[in-house]
């Protein structure tokens, strides 16, 4: 009897160390702070386990406007790079068919001569075409990027429908890349008027993102004074605000865009509106093709995912080079890029985790701030940074393939306001859209460009 007390109380005693180890493990892992989050993730609706994810390029050219390659070389390239997904998205050219020349507006070309030589389009062959989006055309470049990954890259999903409106503007370019809308496709453009596009195609019923926006700024290191100018981050908080149909924001273009996307999020975000970044290789060079692009989760390679994945914001933006972050000498061109496999959410314990590879450092961004950075923290309790988060976080990594950038993911905690005060910006531009509508003019070539660059660039923008 006494030994079987005995026994009793050793097996308890265990029992209770085990707990209390299993306890302490816990209360190290996770930070008891003054607050609960509740985090919302652009990742929500992902199946980890069966979805997979597709390298996209969604904003190229061709010399059908204003490009060198052409669009039989531009698919092809793509194809051997080991996209999935293309939009070639012209300057005023509605996307069609590879195997098919689509309607082109000749000034646009003729602006670009020397590029485009004003030949005709070349596109694919009705095979060609057939063969690319199944998969089976033969590439080398294509089999060798497989194999080195550790998965077959099937057919690349041809997007109609694209393009870049907003063509021709004075100074720096304000575009918008719109799919699914044919009225905005040659609407020519005003400097400082994203509003017009955005707001006619969503009219349409079809979908937005703003293109290198960074320009609008200004690129060089004199500028940065203007990066963080209130009126540019209320100009476009109030687009993101207004349309759902303008679905993200260019991150990686310009030295600026992703400073300029910080500022905006802490806009919108206390409003209900989580504005999803995007990266791109805006290629009008056949060797351009791969300077950034998106990976996109998605069930299927199926136009409807394809759209649905857009409107969600569920992908990931790689980028070759970022001035900003990595340096001006720095491109990945050549190395695997950094990648991202899962997202872990965990609302009990107050942390965002993920899992990856191909890079070197990580860094966690709250209201613009670099709040935490190391080599594998891939891990963020929020508890311990409370003192410096605000109603986001989203992470960057970096490797020697460029850097990959998450969506912002918000965090909200409990018991505390978030609010932002968002006012409507006065543009210029909005008067000169009026004359322009009326004539159908381009306003800010030749002479003009001269006239606006010396007297208003700088003192009226």
């Amino acid at each position: 009897m006494k030994k079987l007390v005995k026994k009793i109380i050793a097996f308890s005693l265990c029992l209770t160390l085990l707990f209390t180890t299993s306890v302490i493990a816990i209360a190290e892992n996770d930070v008891k702070g003054q607050y609960d989050y509740t985090i919302t993730s652009p990742y929500d609706s992902v199946d980890w386990d069966n979805w997979n994810q597709y390298k996209a390029s969604l904003h190229s050219h061709t010399d059908a406007s204003d490009a060198d390659q052409s669009i039989a070389d531009s698919v092809k390239k793509h194809y051997d790079l080991g996209y999935q997904i293309l939009a070639i998205s012209d300057h005023a050219v509605l996307g069609t068919r590879w195997d098919e020349v689509p309607e082109t507006v000749p000034i646009y070309r003729f602006f670009k001569f020397s590029r485009t030589g004003m030949r005709d389009p070349v596109v694919l062959t009705s095979e060609e075409r057939e063969q690319i989006i199944n998969g089976t055309y033969e590439s080398a470049e294509r089999d060798a990027l497989a194999e080195q990954l550790g998965y077959e890259l099937g057919g690349m999903l041809e997007i109609t429908g694209s393009c870049e409106a907003n063509g021709a503007t004075p100074i720096n370019d304000c575009h918008i890349n719109t799919f699914g809308c044919t009225s905005v496709r040659a609407k020519m453009g005003v400097y400082g008027d994203f509003e017009t596009v955005v707001r006619d195609c969503d009219k349409e019923g079809g979908f937005s993102f703003l293109d290198h926006t960074g320009e609008y700024v200004g690129r060089n290191l004199e500028d940065e004074w203007r990066a963080y100018e209130p009126y540019y981050a209320n100009k476009f908080a109030n687009i993101f605000l207004d349309y759902d149909s303008c679905v993200a924001f260019d991150v990686n273009s310009t030295r600026y865009d992703s400073v300029i996307w910080d500022q905006i999020l802490q806009l919108t975000i206390p409003k209900g509106r989580n504005v999803p970044g995007i990266a791109f290789s805006d290629s009008h060079d056949i060797e351009d093709n791969d300077w950034a692009f998106t990976m996109m989760l998605m069930p299927e390679l199926t136009e409807e995912a394809f759209e649905d994945c857009m409107r969600s914001g569920a992908w990931f933006s790689v980028g070759r080079v970022d001035t900003y972050y990595l340096g001006d000498d720095f491109n990945g061109t050549g190395n695997l890029p950094p990648a991202v496999s899962r997202i872990y959410i965990d609302n009990e314990t107050d942390t965002i985790s993920f899992t990856g590879s191909e890079f070197s450092n990580v860094q966690w961004i709250s209201d613009g701030k670099i709040i935490a950075e190391g080599e594998n923290l891939t891990s963020l309790d929020l508890n311990e940074y409370e003192d410096e988060l605000g109603c986001y976080v989203r992470f960057q990594i970096t490797g020697p393939g460029g850097i990959l950038y998450s969506q912002p993911f918000v965090t909200m905690a409990d018991g505390v306001e978030y609010d932002s005060d968002v006012y409507v910006t006065f543009d210029l531009s909005m008067v000169f859209r009026r004359f322009i509508d009326i004539f159908n003019l381009t306003l800010g070539h030749g002479i003009f460009v001269t006239i606006i660059k010396k007297l208003l660039w700088n003192h009226v923008w």
